[in-house]
């Protein structure tokens, strides 16, 4: 029981972060990641600070039961 308190505990204290990664069509590419009890609006946001002039997203992914989020995002030229 208490594994799973800290397990609930450390996904809502849990934020978005970057790795970088490529696709395969040249230009650089971030996965967007937001874990936690958060929304896309919080991954949209960190996609909109890493590309201030607009990004085009490759793929999303959802997990409701892990809490997580993820996007892969390149800023537009």
């Amino acid at each position: 029981m208490k594994k799973l308190l800290l397990i609930s505990a450390s996904l809502f204290l849990a934020s978005c972060s970057l790795n970088q990664a490529k696709p395969g069509d040249g230009r650089e590419w971030a996965e967007v990641s937001c874990s936690g009890f958060a929304d896309w609006t919080k991954c949209n946001a960190k996609a909109a600070k890493l590309c201030p002039n607009g990004y085009d997203v490759a793929n999303r992914e959802e997990s409701l039961i892990a809490q997580r989020r993820t996007m892969m995002v390149a800023c537009t030229k």
